[in-house]
């Protein structure tokens, strides 16, 4: 575990929260990291929100949430899981290791915040911010809407309303 610690930048003081948020429920043991993880999604959505607000000051609220969007979902926190070879790290069941799971991007991203869950209930949420924005940054050095935002559905309601002065159904 010390090689996450190092990746992470982060020393946990308690390794059975780090072993929890590293739990995947197909092990069957008594415990998974199905509880951080919902901790850690609330914690990673305040943290991105709240680093947009500050990017961006004259972005609205709507393009703000559209940024938000392209960055807190499975894609975005499997890209940083990798970023911190989380993979090699989660504790799995054989058969969902033989079936790729170390790989999957549903796996990596729900790790990734059962960890951030973890760093925020050991450390609070500064500790958890300078860690997560580092990635971010590492992760994400253009943050824009020509790299993030591909809200094909609304571009295409804007489109059909401005032609047809009808939305799609």
């Amino acid at each position: 575990m010390k090689n996450l610690e190092d990746l992470l930048g982060y020393k946990f003081k308690d390794g059975k929260i780090l072993n929890e948020a590293l739990t995947h429920k197909s092990t069957k043991l008594p415990y998974n990291n199905e509880r951080l993880e919902f901790l850690g999604d609330a914690v990673m959505d305040l943290i991105v929100g709240e680093y947009l607000f500050k990017k961006f000051s004259k972005t609205n609220e709507g393009d703000m949430s559209k940024l938000r969007a392209g960055l807190v979902n499975e894609k975005s926190f499997a890209n940083m899981a990798k970023q911190l070879n989380l993979g090699d790290f989660i504790r799995l069941s054989t058969a969902e290791a033989n079936n790729g799971g170390r790989e999957k991007a549903s796996l990596l991203s729900d790790t990734f915040e059962a960890v951030m869950g973890a760093i925020y209930l050991e450390s609070g949420l500064d500790k958890v911010r300078e860690i997560a924005v580092r990635l971010l940054e590492i992760c994400y050095p253009k943050i824009d809407f020509t790299h993030l935002v591909k809200d094909y559905k609304t571009a295409l309601q804007e489109i059909t309303q401005a032609s047809f002065g009808v939305t799609p159904v």
